[in-house]
């Protein structure tokens, strides 16, 4: 289409180079290739990283690098200041780890483009198991490693027995792994519909969040509802979060036919009791944050604590995680969240990084 919006690609990134170097060869790659690349990166070594990340786009003239640091260390900081520096229609907020298919923005973009009522507010795309067809650059070496799975034995068995009905109803409703049994929805109801002049047009489905790996939001969309900044040291549903205060400016849509694999590159990964404990309070923190009428939702959050309690203990025994850390997290939770729930919605942003970086500093 010829009248297809200009699209920025923004990155946070912390200490990946492997995986970011190759998501900026598959983006610059793209069949319709972006105008502009922000990387936010706080890597101790970011300027070396830069040279790299000038000579990966080094045949590709068109496309603008924007490759700067912050000074904090959070995602969603970081995200915040690269979507300031984006001058795209479009922006492609992606992880360092997203390698797009070579077609994959150009059937985003025809998306937008068609959309002439303004109706849509972003749009995901699908994730696939498979690496995308074009070869990236072969200076870059092999591929780097993934991050551990947590796999056992017996994997593939409780696998199988998740894909039948009860299972994924187990799946869904007792060990929570769905966003929408996860994430309290503050805003809701909501209409969510594919607009009428798309339907049929392009294979979309409406939906209520997007990935955080695969995420295209209007930039002046972007820039009203910023990632929360009060997710200082963890951003635990940072995306999830994000993606859902977008619906409040229209339609959120998958491009059922825009791929990209979400390779999941090793990293600093937090442990497991830290990592419910940071789900968990930053729900609390958006409630707090977000939501009209936030007193509402305590009920709501307190059984989403027992929810998760059983769940969590069920998943650590089920994984054979005899000593229940993501159950223990969720105890913690149960004695923590009434603490941050009394504060002020104003003293929140400065007050909770500190309630972070404690629980850092002091669990194992």
């Amino acid at each position: 289409m010829a009248d297809r919006p200009s699209w920025s690609l923004c990155i946070a990134t912390l200490n990946r180079r492997e995986a970011l170097l190759r998501t900026l060869d598959y983006a610059k790659r793209q069949t319709c290739p972006p105008a502009q690349i922000v990387v936010v990166d706080v890597s101790d070594d970011w300027q070396d990283v830069a040279v790299l990340a000038q000579a990966i786009l080094s045949d590709a003239p068109g496309i603008v690098l924007d490759y700067t640091t912050s000074l904090i260390r959070s995602s969603a900081t970081q995200r915040n200041e690269g979507i300031a520096r984006c001058t795209g229609d479009i922006v492609f907020l992606l992880d360092d780890d997203s390698f797009l298919f070579p077609d994959c923005a150009e059937r985003i973009l025809d998306i937008y483009a068609a959309d002439h009522q303004g109706a849509v507010a972003g749009v995901a795309a699908v994730l696939v198991p498979d690496l995308p067809p074009a070869a990236p650059d072969t200076a870059l070496g092999d591929l780097p490693q993934r991050k551990a799975s947590g796999r056992r034995a017996g994997a593939g068995v409780k696998a199988r027995v998740l894909q039948t009905g009860i299972g994924r109803w187990f799946n869904r409703k007792i060990l929570l792994q769905n966003k929408d049994e996860l994430f309290l929805k503050y805003d809701e109801p909501r209409h969510r519909a594919v607009p009428a002049a798309l339907a049929g047009v392009v294979d979309v489905t409406a939906i209520a969040f997007m990935p955080g790996s695969a995420t295209t939001v209007r930039r002046s969309i972007a820039l009203a509802e910023p990632f929360d900044p009060a997710l200082r040291y963890y951003a635990a549903f940072e995306d999830l979060d994000a993606a859902y205060r977008y619906g409040r400016h229209g339609v959120v849509l998958r491009a059922n036919d825009a791929h990209l694999h979400h390779f999941e590159a090793a990293g600093g990964r937090l442990k497991r009791q830290k990592l419910v404990i940071f789900q968990l309070l930053n729900m609390l923190i958006f409630l707090k944050r977000h939501a009209a009428n936030p007193d509402t939702f305590v009920p709501l959050y307190r059984r989403l604590l027992r929810r998760r309690l059983l769940g969590e203990a069920l998943k650590d025994l089920l994984s054979g995680r005899l000593t229940l850390p993501q159950a223990r997290g969720v105890l913690r939770v149960m004695g923590l969240w009434r603490d941050v729930w009394a504060r002020d919605t104003a003293e929140i942003e400065a007050w909770y990084p500190r309630i972070q970086q404690d629980i850092l500093d002091r669990l194992d």
